[in-house]
């Protein structure tokens, strides 16, 4: 009976890789091909850090919001798809008005306010899934979009090469309107903070203020937050520039293209691999977070040693290890710190927070390095601060990997 119910329990990797897969291939062309675009476009490198790191802040306004919504009111499924469809106009009407940049600008921040926390509620829904399909492996899913990263990062550097960049969010509206077909075939999950389901005794469905005090008051939701952003801040010098560092070693769309796609590649291959790490019933997250963090540092240490390009490919394969590794650690850590009637809020919340201040600090500063000191600078920057961030995690890691607590291994 048991081996007929296992059976019957309905399977969510397929459709889950496939919505990774395109959304990830958006927003490959969305974010790391947007640089280059503002710049083709005659944008400074200060003004494209002021431009991202301000779409970096509407994501930072909009995931609170997405994720209390999809705990209170709204299923995740239903309200990405409703993301989904306002991207497909925002990119229609971005193309329409490119050359005017009061109307683009403020549509394309629009478009990453729903764009980017994509995936922190993916994310969060992966994990939440677990209890209808244990069967899930989030490692492997978010393969899926690493592959399709990779793709597009390959086809979309000679395609913009080859046709120009007229029909850049076009291309964009494209790879979202894949995602639908999938959306569809997601689970539904529970609503943890609706109030009828929220209903223990001395237990009250939580406000949107009161989420924020919950996730607050935990000091190891805390720390794990304060580790990830300094992650972001560590590599995103480099690689919200990566494409001038590419451009003054000698390189072109094409070239910076390829680069991204032996990175994703090579993400791609490493969670397929720590997919199969046995691990019980829990990650071990010690282990992982610490690899994540010492694994930053090889990048910057390799590309500021070594002239050329062929350290920009090592660097990015090498790298990618490292975001396979935080990827599968960070996850986990929120998950295991989120309190259960605000799951997705408290995973994609952590999620989004440290990514979104971490790299809207290093775009900040990063652009003001490159335009004073040039991209060596952007190099340094990125070394000197995943270096500091090991310390941290030796400092912090007594506390956050303590027995008794939650993100214990």
């Amino acid at each position: 009976m048991d081996d007929l119910q296992t059976k019957r329990r309905p399977r969510y990797s397929g459709p889950f890789l496939g919505a990774y897969f395109f959304y990830y291939s958006g927003y490959c062309v969305f974010s790391s091909y947007i640089v280059l675009y503002l710049t083709e476009q005659g944008y400074s490198a200060t003004l494209c850090g002021v431009i991202t790191s301000i779409t970096l802040l509407a994501n930072l306004l909009m995931e609170p919001v997405g994720g209390y919504l999809t705990d209170t009111f709204l299923s995740t499924r239903r309200y990405l798809a409703l993301c989904t469809a306002a991207i497909l106009g925002l990119c229609v009407f971005c193309t329409r008005f490119a050359h005017r940049p009061e109307l683009c600008l403020p549509a394309l921040i629009l478009t990453a306010g729903l764009a980017y926390p994509f995936s922190q509620l993916m994310d969060a829904w992966v994990n939440c899934s677990l209890e209808l399909d244990p069967g899930l492996v989030y490692s492997r899913i978010r393969a899926g979009g690493s592959i399709g990263f990779a793709l597009t990062s390959v086809l979309a550097g000679h395609y913009f090469r080859r046709f120009g960049w007229d029909t850049y969010f076009l291309v964009q509206a494209a790879l979202f309107l894949m995602v639908l077909p999938f959306l569809a075939l997601l689970p539904r999950i529970e609503l943890g903070n609706r109030r009828r389901e929220a209903a223990r005794p001395g237990e009250r469905q939580l406000s949107l203020a009161g989420s924020f005090r919950v996730a607050a008051g935990s000091r190891r939701y805390m720390l794990c937050l304060l580790l990830c952003t300094v992650y972001w801040l560590s590599h995103r010098p480099v690689g919200s520039y990566l494409s001038l560092i590419s451009a003054a070693r000698g390189g072109d769309a094409g070239t910076f293209g390829n680069v991204c796609a032996v990175g994703a590649a090579v993400e791609f291959l490493t969670l397929m691999a720590l997919a199969a790490v046995p691990r019980g019933d829990r990650l071990p997250l010690r282990t992982f977070l610490t690899a994540a963090l010492l694994t930053d540092v090889l990048r910057p240490l390799l590309v500021f040693a070594l002239p050329g390009l062929w350290p920009l490919y090592l660097g990015q394969a090498l790298q990618s290890v490292s975001f396979a590794l935080y990827f599968a650690a960070s996850v986990e850590c929120f998950t295991r710190t989120a309190d259960r009637r605000i799951r997705s809020f408290c995973i994609s919340m952590g999620l989004t927070v440290s990514s979104v201040t971490g790299t809207i600090l290093a775009n900040l500063l990063g652009g003001w390095l490159c335009d004073r000191f040039g991209v060596d600078s952007l190099v340094l920057m990125s070394l000197l601060t995943s270096l500091a961030n090991c310390g941290l995690l030796a400092a912090c890691g007594p506390v956050l990997f303590s027995p008794d607590g939650p993100t214990a291994s």
